[in-house]
């Protein structure tokens, strides 16, 4: 794999797994600016959609956003939101047998949760929206329910760590919010069809937008 995909994948897999925004958000924030080596993410496009920034943390999609639908043979990705925080986000798909590709410690949390459902690499696929201000990721298990998929990816996140969970309304969503002590700031787990969405970003504002633009 090319060496700005695999750095690209080791940065987004980070902040999907709530760890690494704050070596690479951007200046807009008080979160330090990008670490050297780190790939920047340039925009293709103007998006669509404006930022919510101004918005309270449990903003609903206006009347210019289209929340996209799902269906069992949707393309993950395909329901990612394609611009948060008024950034472009950069997109990626792939399977559970193909982890070699990622970060060791991204692969390490993959890895776990097949382990807990007890599934093989080619039954996962995934996928990824992430920007330098959020990161969203999507899994499907083939055969096995979106909550038992996030109450894996939960159970691998907050091994060891001291956790505290809450069940929320954020972005128009019931979300749960997961707190940890191995991890800078929360992450959010929604699930919807057959699909666990976790959300991560710095600002609350900024995870209710990305949740607001899921199915």
């Amino acid at each position: 794999m090319p060496n700005l995909t695999r750095g690209w994948l080791r940065v987004g897999s980070g902040l999907i797994m709530a760890s690494a925004l704050a070596a690479c958000a951007g200046s807009t924030s008080s979160i330090p600016s990008a670490s050297a080596g780190v790939p920047s993410v340039t925009p293709s496009s103007t998006p669509s959609v404006a930022p919510t920034d101004g918005l309270p943390a449990t903003a609903t999609p206006g009347a210019s956003v289209t929340v996209p639908s799902l269906g069992a043979d949707t393309a993950l990705v395909d329901v990612l939101p394609k611009s948060i925080g008024g950034e472009a986000t950069q997109t990626l798909s792939f399977v559970g047998s193909d982890l070699s590709s990622l970060d060791p410690s991204a692969a390490m949390i993959f890895d776990g949760l097949l382990g807990i459902i007890g599934k093989p690499g080619s039954d996962m696929t995934i996928g990824v929206a992430s920007n330098a201000k959020s990161s969203v990721i999507a899994i499907r298990v083939a055969g096995t329910s979106a909550q038992a998929i996030s109450d894996a990816m939960v159970a691998t996140r907050t091994l060891n760590a001291t956790t505290t969970k809450e069940d929320v309304e954020l972005g128009g969503k019931q979300v749960l919010k997961v707190t940890t002590t191995i991890a800078p700031f929360p992450f959010y787990v929604y699930t919807t069809g057959d699909v666990s969405f976790t959300v991560a970003a710095a600002d609350e504002t900024i995870a209710a937008e990305a949740l607001s633009k899921l199915p």
